[in-house]
Parts: C-alpha cells; sequence; structure tokens
C-alpha cells in the first residue's frame, strides 16, 4: 500500500468580508479584488491575526459576524492510473464551503467532522484550494427566524441557536471564555495519494482474560483478489493474519501480560501493534492491556481491580485561539499535571475533542481520560433527523477513535445539562431525553465497551447537583462560600468539577503584564480583571471566592490589603488558593471518605492574569500547583482536624510496592520550639493508606486540635512526617495551625532563615535551605530557572533541599532568590562552585 501525505500547511491566505446576504460573496470568483494575509494551516481567523500583529484579547472584534474565505496554490502531479487522491480536511470551524479549482467539493455544518474528499479527477498541477466559513452570526439569525425557541435558556452562551450548530462555546461564553470565536479550518489539510492495497473499516478491541492480554483485530482489504500471507505483531508476539475473501482478522492471547495502569498506581505498559501483508505495513496506536470499571455510588473508578483516588484537571487547550499546539508542547504540559500528582484529564463538552496525539502522550504518561461529548448546558434539537443524523455519527466516530487508547476511563454525554434544566426548576428528565438516557450510552457500549459512560456532569440523586449521590459539580468550598466542614458535610461521592479559583499567576508574570499595560497593572486594571472568569449574570467574580477565603483563613480584610499592598494581597492570595485546595483534597482522599476524585477547574489559564487554571497562560505553575503537588503524591502524609476527636494523620500508598517507613508528629509552641515528638514505624499495603490518630501516637491527650481548649494553648503548630524506614530526610511532610494561620510578618534574620546553593555539572542548582522558625510558604527562583518544589514550609530546625532546573539549555543565573510568606524582604543567596 501506497499511501502519501501531502501536508498543506504553507501557501495560504485569508480575507475576511461583511456577511450581510444582500452583498455576500458566493464563490471564489468572487474575491479577487480582497486583501489577503498571508497565514499558515492549521489556524484560525484570531491566530493568522495575532500573528500579523493585528489582533490581541481585548480587541472586542467578534469573527463570527464576517464570512472568511481562505487561499492556498500548491503544485502537484495529477493522479496516476492507479492512484486515488483524496482531500483531507479534519476539521473546518464551522458553517463552511470549500472549492477545488473552482470546483465545489463539500459544504460543512459541523467543526467537529473531519472529510475525505476524493479530487482524483479535480487535481492539476497548479491547484487553488478554496474555504469559505460563513458568518455564524447571520447563520443564526436565520435559524431563530425559522426554529422555534428552545425549551430553556442558558446563561453560558448569549445565543441559543448555538444549538443547531456543532461546534465549541470557547470564545463564546461570556463569563470565562469570552474571545476569540474559533473560525477556519484549525486542523491539518493534506493531500492523500493511495494506491496497492488499503485497509478499510478496521475494529481493533483489546482486553484482559485472567492475567492474560487478549487483541483482536478485524478489516477489510481493498486491492486484493485473495488472501495475502501476513501477520500481526504485538510487541514481540506475532500471530498470523486469517483471510475470509477479503475480510481479515486474528486474534492474539499474551501469557502474563505487563498491565497498563494510571501512572499513580504503576507503570502505564505500553505494547506496538504492526499489521504487515505483502508490502502493506499498518502501524497501529500501541496497545495497552487493563480492564476498566465503576463501582458504588457515583463514580468509584477501578482499574485492574484496583480502586483509583481519581485527581483530575479539566483541560483547556495550549492556544485556545488557535486550538492547536506542537506535539512537544503538549507533551510538556500533559507532563507537567502528571508531575503535579493529576492522574485524569477531563476533556470537557465546552471544549473540543483532543486528536490522536493528545490521547497516544495520555496512554504513554498514564493519564488517564475523562471525555466529554462536545454538548453544554443547551437544549439541542437531537428529534431533528438531520441534526440526529449528524451527532449519532459523530458519537459513533469519536467513540470507536477513543476505544483504541488505555487511557479513556469515562465517557460524560454532555457537560451540565441535567443541571441546567434543574435548577430552572424545570423536570430533569428533560435535560436526558432518549439520546442521552438510551441511543448515546448504547453506541458507547458498542464502541468502548467496558469504558464506564454517565449520561451527563452532574447527575444522580434527587436533583442532579445535590452533592450526596451520583456524580456532583461541587462548588460548597469555592463560588458558594461555604466553609471548610462543608467538604464532609457534602458527602461528595465524585466532583465531576470542583475547586474553581481565581489563581494568582506568579511574580514574573505579574511583572510581564505590567510592562505590557500602560500604566502597569493592578488588582483592579481592567486588563486584569479581564482575566478573571465570573457566572454570567452574577454581581461577584471568581476573585471576590478568593476573597473569601482570604479572610477565612488569614484573618485579613482582603479590600484593606489590596488597597494598601497590592504585592502583599497576590502574596496572600496564592497561599490561599493552595491552602484551600490540600484541605478539600485531603478531606476527600482520606481512608473513611465515600469520595472517589475530583476535577479541578482548569488545567490552565486563556490569558494571563488570575484565571482559573494551576497553570498560567505560558504553561508555567501557579502556587496552587505546587500545593497540589504535595497533596496528591503517590507517597504522601496530611492531616484533618477532627474537632473533639482531635487530629488524625494520613499516609497513602498508590504505588505497587508495599511502603516500610516511619510516621513521625512534632508539636512547636510559638512556631519554634518544639514540645514534643512521637514516631511510629508503619507498613502501607499497596494501593492503600493508613490513618492514625495524633494522640494515639503520643499514647496520651494532647488536644491536638486544640478543641477543649482547658488553659492556654500548648503549641500552635503541628507537622507531619514521612520518612522512608532506612532515610532519615522525610518524603513528606503537612504543616496544620490549630490556632489558625497568621499572616505576621518577621524580618528575615529573626526567623532565621538561611542557606547555600551550588551549581551541579549538569546544570541544575542545588540549594540548601534552613531556618530557625518555621519558615512558610518558601519560594526560591532564579531567572532562567524552575524550582522542583514551592510555597512550601520548612520545620524549624530541619534542612530542606531543593533543586532548580533550567528552563532551557545553556541557562545561567547570577544569583538565587528566597522569599517566605512569613517573612519580611528576601534572602539573596550567590553561586557556589560546581559540584
Amino acid at each position: 500500500m501506497s499511501n502519501t501525505a501531502i501536508a498543506l500547511t504553507e501557501g495560504w491566505e485569508m480575507a475576511s468580508t461583511l456577511a450581510s446576504t444582500l452583498d455576500r460573496l458566493q464563490t471564489p470568483a468572487d474575491i479577487t479584488g480582497l486583501s489577503f494575509t498571508a497565514a499558515k494551516v492549521p489556524a484560525t481567523v484570531a491566530s493568522i491575526l495575532r500573528d500579523a500583529k493585528q489582533w490581541q484579547r481585548g480587541s472586542e472584534i467578534r469573527f463570527d459576524a464576517c464570512d472568511h474565505w481562505f487561499r492556498c496554490r500548491f503544485k502537484t502531479n495529477p493522479a496516476l492510473p492507479e492512484e486515488t487522491l483524496l482531500l483531507s480536511m479534519k476539521g473546518i470551524a464551522t458553517v463552511a464551503e470549500v472549492w477545488l479549482n473552482s470546483q465545489p467539493i463539500l459544504q460543512s455544518n459541523s467543526m467537529f467532522t473531519p472529510h475525505e474528499v476524493d479530487v482524483t479527477n479535480i487535481i492539476q498541477k497548479q491547484n487553488e484550494l478554496v474555504i469559505v466559513c460563513r458568518s455564524l452570526t447571520t447563520v443564526l439569525r436565520e435559524k431563530r427566524r425559522q426554529q422555534p425557541a428552545s425549551r430553556w435558556r442558558t446563561r453560558v452562551v448569549a445565543e441559543q441557536q448555538l444549538r443547531w450548530f456543532r461546534t465549541t462555546l470557547l470564545g463564546r461564553a461570556p463569563g470565562f471564555a469570552p474571545e476569540p470565536e474559533p473560525v477556519g479550518p484549525w486542523r491539518p489539510v493534506h493531500l492523500l495519494r493511495r494506491s496497492g492495497i488499503t485497509i478499510d473499516d478496521y475494529f481493533r478491541k483489546v482486553y484482559l482474560d485472567g492475567d492474560a492480554g487478549v487483541i483482536e483485530v478485524k478489516f477489510h482489504a481493498r486491492g486484493v483478489s485473495g488472501p495475502v500471507p501476513g501477520t500481526l505483531k504485538v510487541g514481540e508476539h506475532s500471530t498470523p493474519l486469517q483471510w475470509d475473501g477479503t475480510n481479515v482478522h486474528a486474534t492474539m492471547r499474551i501469557p502474563s501480560v505487563e498491565k497498563w495502569w494510571p501512572h499513580t498506581h504503576g507503570a502505564p505498559a505500553l505494547y506496538p501493534v504492526k499489521i504487515t501483508f505483502g508490502e502493506t505495513i499498518m502501524e497501529d496506536i500501541p496497545a495497552g492491556f487493563r480492564s476498566i470499571d465503576s463501582r458504588g455510588e457515583g463514580l468509584g473508578v477501578h482499574v485492574n481491580d484496583v480502586p483509583v483516588f481519581c485527581r483530575g484537571v479539566a483541560w483547556m487547550p495550549h492556544d485556545a485561539v488557535a486550538l492547536s499546539a506542537p506535539q512537544d508542547v503538549i507533551r510538556r504540559r500533559l507532563e507537567l499535571l502528571r508531575d503535579g500528582g493529576i492522574n485524569m484529564i477531563r476533556l470537557a463538552g465546552t471544549t473540543v475533542y483532543e486528536d490522536d496525539t493528545f490521547h497516544k502522550l495520555c496512554d504513554e504518561l498514564g493519564l488517564l481520560v475523562w471525555q466529554d461529548m462536545m454538548f453544554a448546558n443547551m437544549d439541542y434539537p437531537f428529534a431533528d433527523e438531520a441534526f440526529h443524523t449528524l451527532v449519532s455519527a459523530e458519537a459513533d466516530r469519536e467513540l470507536s477513535r477513543l476505544a483504541r487508547h488505555p487511557s479513556t476511563a469515562v465517557i460524560c454525554g454532555n457537560s451540565e445539562i441535567e443541571q441546567q434544566v434543574a435548577m430552572m426548576g424545570l423536570d430533569p428528565t428533560m435535560g436526558r431525553g432518549p439520546f442521552f438516557g438510551d441511543q448515546l450510552p448504547t453506541i458507547a457500549a458498542r464502541c468502548c465497551p467496558g469504558v464506564p459512560y454517565i449520561p451527563s456532569a452532574p447527575y444522580g440523586g434527587d436533583l442532579p447537583f445535590y452533592t450526596r449521590s451520583g456524580v456532583a459539580n461541587y462548588f460548597g468550598v469555592g463560588a458558594y462560600l461555604r466553609p471548610l466542614e462543608d467538604v464532609r458535610r457534602a458527602e461528595v461521592h465524585f466532583a465531576s468539577e470542583c475547586l474553581a479559583f481565581a489563581n494568582v499567576p506568579e511574580p514574573e508574570m505579574i511583572e510581564a503584564m505590567a510592562v505590557a499595560t500602560p500604566g502597569g497593572i493592578s488588582p483592579t486594571h481592567p486588563a486584569w480583571k479581564r482575566g478573571v472568569p465570573r457566572d454570567g449574570g452574577a454581581g461577584w467574580d471568581f476573585e471576590d471566592v478568593r476573597d473569601h477565603y482570604l479572610k477565612l483563613l488569614f484573618s485579613v480584610d482582603a479590600a484593606t490589603v489590596r488597597y494598601t499592598d497590592a504585592h502583599r494581597y497576590w502574596d496572600l492570595s496564592r497561599m490561599v488558593s493552595g491552602e484551600v485546595m490540600t484541605e478539600v483534597f485531603g478531606e476527600w482522599r482520606r481512608p473513611q471518605s465515600p469520595c472517589g476524585g475530583g476535577i479541578i477547574l482548569w488545567s490552565s489559564d486563556l490569558e494571563p492574569g488570575a484565571g482559573w487554571g494551576i497553570l498560567d497562560s505560558a504553561g508555567n505553575p501557579k502556587s496552587a500547583y505546587w500545593f497540589l503537588k504535595r497533596a496528591l503524591a503517590q507517597r504522601t502524609v496530611w492531616t484533618t482536624d477532627e474537632g473533639l476527636n482531635g487530629i488524625d494523620v494520613h499516609a497513602s500508598n498508590d504505588t505497587p510496592q508495599t511502603l516500610h517507613a516511619n510516621l513521625r508528629v512534632a508539636l512547636y509552641r510559638n512556631s519554634e520550639k518544639q514540645i514534643e515528638e512521637a514516631s511510629h514505624a508503619v507498613v502501607i499495603p499497596p494501593h492503600q493508606s493508613i490513618t492514625i490518630g495524633v494522640d494515639r501516637m503520643f499514647g496520651r491527650f494532647v488536644d491536638a486540635a486544640y478543641a477543649y481548649r482547658f488553659g492556654p494553648p500548648g503549641h500552635d503548630l503541628v507537622v507531619a512526617s514521612l520518612y522512608l524506614a532506612d532515610r532519615k530526610t522525610p518524603i513528606a511532610q503537612s504543616f496544620r495551625f490549630p490556632l489558625g494561620r497568621t499572616a505576621q510578618q518577621l524580618p528575615m534574620a529573626e526567623l532565621g532563615l538561611t542557606g547555600h546553593s551550588n551549581v551541579m555539572k549538569d546544570g541544575r542548582i542545588e540549594v540548601e535551605l534552613s531556618s530557625r522558625r518555621l519558615a512558610y510558604g518558601v519560594r526560591v527562583s532564579a531567572k532562567g530557572y524552575r524550582a522542583d518544589d514551592a510555597y512550601f514550609s520548612m520545620e524549624p530546625g530541619v534542612r530542606r533541599r531543593m533543586m532548580l532546573i533550567p528552563v532551557e539549555p545553556g541557562a545561567q543565573a547570577e544569583q538565587v532568590v528566597v522569599t517566605a510568606i512569613n517573612a519580611e524582604g528576601r534572602l539573596s543567596l550567590t553561586l557556589g562552585a560546581k559540584l
């Protein structure tokens, strides 16, 4: 089989025109006088204009209001007698018409539908490909006149008739993604030259049978008159292909197969898959052998019969303007999330389907994928035959593709439709209907057998948004301003969304924003507020939410701090997001909790500022990331305040090996003087956690939580540490403040924070720190380097070693700067000799 793909990336240009139906340009013959801008594809109108420095966020240009013409001129050879030429367009947003050499070849009204058009008889030596993306505003206006009103309205989007078109809500959701609307050929365009034997209707099934792995493949071979010797090879194993006319199949059984695991629970083992017959070679997506199911109430994900606590994040595209990014950029971002303890990625129904490159990376990195179908909040017209046919084919295509990826863990029918209906006081069953209730689960069971399906997120219980049953969007701690104790009271079984905070970016990002903003940046500047998410129609935004918890945690008035010292306000606000997320996940992860996991909004910001992301818009970790990295680690320790039952210490071992460790608790007065400590040897089996009360560790009542208050408090700091049995340095620590956190700052000398740094031969910088008193929220930075931890606390008298890693090869720093939330000023460390 000869299958050559010629990428049509270069030679594009784009022009925009008014979309009035009276003077709308109709065909390529009408566009000769337009002024075009050079472009590369895949792209959107916004990304093209951004690259040409003709657009930036905040410009308030509505790309849906115009028609946009894309033109590509390219040379190629006409088809040989045995060749078929196909024009492949993986995705065009959204209402599009396509011509090749002035001949109309395609009309499309879905950005999620890939197209392959036979152009064998159209291709010439010199070719002109033209795509027009029609004004969605104009099309929606016409649809509004023709169709009845929806049964309910949502504030997520301004235009309810978007429900008729298969497109993303990114750029069209005023509260969290107001711009830009993605328009254009956002996925690659190729010219395919095919000849010889081709494979059609390919199907693959991978599953476990006891300790054995089984793989079945079936396909139809075109271009052959009879059987051709061939093999299916999986890893180092192979078996011959079986022929039934031109239908081909093979089944392979691999004894004692290495299983695929999420990275938190084991190794994500993958087996290369290759099919060969004659001169035809097809390399398939690597196979991962695993079982997956859901047990208990809500969503209790089990992989290979082991319960997995899912610590997830809702994915945002790296570049929400272009909706595409190079593979190495996506890899780096996914690796960051993996290294931060995340083991599940949710692709939400407000965004887009990711391509196979993304899913292959998740397979490789051991990241579970929760896949929403791209439906959210609106009243979709499933009763319309054409629409129903379109979305059924979409579901079949996407789920068949996802079935080949072991990372595929959850299929969700939609985002928030059942909640949207129920919160308006309507019958919640309206939101499910036959499509999400019967037809889509049938397609899912056929295409992705064994993968758990849920109809909507949230769903279950008397009302879909109630938290104590089913799957919940939990914002009790968060937008609903509930106290931290509400986490346990809510009895969440699985949080499909949670912890949406306006997470303040790092000082370097704020400095860059100040340089780019005339007059500088401040917490109230419009350029800052543009990046802060808000609910549509609400009189508050998510900075107000964070400010509520700033007062709750630090007993300071946010408005006063913001007024007097904006940078101190930002410093404390960074700690708020991280501390709250640590408390919530600590509550959910403890062994006694009914919760099976939670998914944070979002992975990254859409633009610079205080968005929901735990990474900023450039992909750099924000403070919440570092708190989560410690709280969600495979082997970690944390504490919970049990009120009159004292303080519980929890230790987790998600690895496949037994953990032999020492658990130590120390009590401090004035955050400096150790009162006493206790240590216990513990053995934690694979994939399990333990809980021990502080009083039990000390063998007597110490009022660790200062709940009984018999006299003045004996301590104000509780430090729990987890050590490997043969090590003196803790692998994890947790800090609890029975009297509350303080915003007080001390001079660096009084804190006693000191350290030294050395440059390693591999370019990393080793930093060793110690502090006489508690050092809270320590951050170590050097220009051109990224720390391996940040915003951590240091136990009095205990040394802490960390590394700074070059962001780019050859980075050289002049000094290392150390700051702490409870310290005045900063500590500068000169670099020592290379080690």
